[in-house]
């Protein structure tokens, strides 16, 4: 089986996939954006996220970097691929999976989360555990498009229903409480002023390996055996499910949310402009979608346009954990 290249309608333009990843910075020494691909496969299961190695990677690692990335740091002010001192296309990027499982890591696993094969000195940490998914745990109710749930509660990971097929999204590092990243290595993590948000999406369109369909009823069941906690529901995970080893391997192409912290204006009267119209859209978004955190969200990707063109554009959203993106639009064009 594998994942199917993620594909985000917008009227009129089309979000191509890959890993996208924004970070900042105060003094402005490490932003922009980091989109990753991979050739490589991931194995999911109740217990752990495991990357396997990427054939493709440049020097290594279980993912790569991909073209559209645009992140500057120091050695790298353009944040151009290929510039000297930059990243490159296809360079080894190492996803630490010890770090996506249900046992603690060590700190210095949580410190060394992304690595680069050609940059040793640029480094993601994380704080364990990621945010928990969705407070839905009866997957059985995720069977109309944007509905979401989690297979057992706790689980980072939230399958969203779409058509028939499912959304897997894995948030690493939510917005409210974003990581760290450094150019100085490890050391530097303790004063660097550079944040970063984001996570893991791909789309699981192929059948599972019992043949089921990808809906996150199916998954629910594939993975858990317990008799359901409501009739009619999804089965319920046991120790003997967590302890079993059952899991997916698939292609992975990985999806990092694109998310991007402004610092604050010192206006107040900016400030209250801006937080009187995110009180307003939030009323609305909750009206139409559901209620949940609502946050206006930015990133950098690569659109198709309706007459096949490609651009760079910086793309607009509000989101919600557990809910997804809503209202994309393109800001403007970056080529």
């Amino acid at each position: 089986m594998s994942f199917r290249k993620f594909r985000l309608a917008l009227a009129p333009v089309l979000l191509l996939t890959g890993g996208l990843l924004f970070v900042t910075n105060a003094s402005a020494n490490i932003m922009g954006g980091l989109i990753t691909g991979s050739t490589g496969t991931v194995t999911v299961s109740l217990s752990s996220v495991f990357f396997n190695i990427d054939p493709a990677a440049t020097g290594g690692g279980n993912s790569d970097v991909a073209t559209g990335t645009n992140l500057s740091f120091a050695g790298c002010a353009s944040g151009v691929l290929g510039s000297p001192g930059c990243l490159s296309v296809q360079e080894g990027i190492t996803i630490n999976n010890a770090d996506l499982t249900l046992v603690a890591p060590s700190l210095a696993n949580q410190n060394t989360f992304l690595t680069f094969a050609s940059h040793p000195n640029l480094v993601f940490a994380m704080v364990w555990p990621p945010p928990a998914g969705s407070a839905n745990t009866n997957c059985a109710t995720a069977s109309s498009t944007g509905m979401s749930c989690s297979v057992f509660a706790g689980s980072p990971i939230v399958l969203t229903y779409i058509g028939g097929d499912t959304e897997v999204s894995l948030q690493v590092a939510s917005p409210s409480s974003p990581d760290k990243v450094s150019d100085t290595g490890v050391a530097g993590l303790a004063t660097t002023q550079s944040t970063w948000s984001g996570g893991f999406t791909d789309f699981l369109a192929s059948p599972l390996p019992n043949s089921t369909a990808p809906t996150p009823l199916d998954i629910q069941n594939y993975l858990c055996s317990g008799a359901p906690s409501v009739s009619g529901g999804g089965n319920t995970c046991t120790p003997a499910d967590f302890a079993s080893g059952k899991s997916v391997t698939s292609g992975q192409t990985g999806n990092f949310n694109a998310v991007f912290n402004p610092t604050p204006e010192s206006s107040s009267a900016v400030l209250g402009s801006l937080g009187l119209a995110m009180l307003l859209a939030g009323a609305r978004l909750r009206k139409y979608y559901g209620p949940g955190r609502w946050r206006k969200l930015k990133g950098t990707t690569r659109v198709r346009l309706e007459d096949a063109t490609v651009r760079l554009a910086e793309v607009h959203w509000y989101e919600a954990y557990g809910i997804g993106k809503k209202e994309l639009k393109i800001k403007r064009f970056l080529d």
